[in-house]
């Protein structure tokens, strides 16, 4: 059970994460790491953002110390990949494709094969 809340908490702050750095990359910055090519840009929103993603890399690490990798990993690659690809339609707004679709629902039954293994 605690591995379920552990797995959805990591996905939770990766997502949130991802969102919310995007989200500073595009709005008024505080300060700037570096100019030229590798120019970066921080933000509130985008420090914020860091922060759930290096929170959810602790949690990933913990997991993989505690379960199976072959299991974890594209479970885990599966469910984040959809909720970011969700996340950026409704918070961001961008656009998808039925391509991105139709690659989201295999990935979603593959999530699925993997998690029922032998059970269905």
């Amino acid at each position: 059970m605690i591995n379920i809340l552990l797995m959805g908490l990591y996905v939770f702050l990766t997502v949130s994460g991802l969102i919310l750095y995007k989200l500073g990359s595009d709005s008024s910055q505080i300060g700037v790491i570096a100019k030229g090519i590798l120019s970066l840009q921080i933000s509130f929103t985008a420090i914020i953002g860091l922060f759930c993603y290096i929170g959810s890399f602790t949690i990933y690490l913990f997991l993989v110390s505690r379960n199976a990798l072959s299991f974890l990993f594209p479970v885990i690659t599966g469910v984040v990949y959809v909720s970011v690809l969700t996340a950026s339609v409704f918070i961001l707004k961008e656009k998808v494709t039925l391509i991105s679709l139709i690659g989201s629902m295999l990935i979603l039954i593959g999530v699925i094969l993997v998690v029922f293994k032998g059970k269905l």
